[in-house]
């Protein structure tokens, strides 16, 4: 005699949709792609909003609104300049000196 087995439809189970690791393909599928959106909304995100670094007190000073602050800023460079220089040349004489 053999045994009958009475399943309903929502007892049956579709072994055409498990893969080797015992678990359901199509929700390993739906993981994977979850994950994947994740990343790509991670990456998107990181271009919509770059990194805004703040600019240092020079860069603020010489991009001021004020012509006065950008005039001050452009008379202070300038003698800091030609002082660098000044050092500059009376270096290179005294290391022509001592050769």
């Amino acid at each position: 005699m053999q045994a009958e087995c009475y399943y309903t439809m929502s007892e049956q189970i579709n072994h055409d949709h498990f893969g080797a690791e015992g678990f359901n393909l199509d929700t390993r599928e739906a993981r994977l792609l979850s994950e994947h959106q994740t990343k790509e909304a991670e990456q998107q995100a990181l271009f919509e909003n770059p990194v805004v670094k703040e600019k240092s007190f020079a860069e603020r000073i010489k991009t001021n609104r004020f012509w006065l602050v950008r005039g001050i800023y452009k008379v202070f460079y300038s003698v800091w300049m030609i002082a660098m220089g000044i050092g500059m040349c009376i270096a290179w004489l005294i290391a022509m000196l001592f050769i």
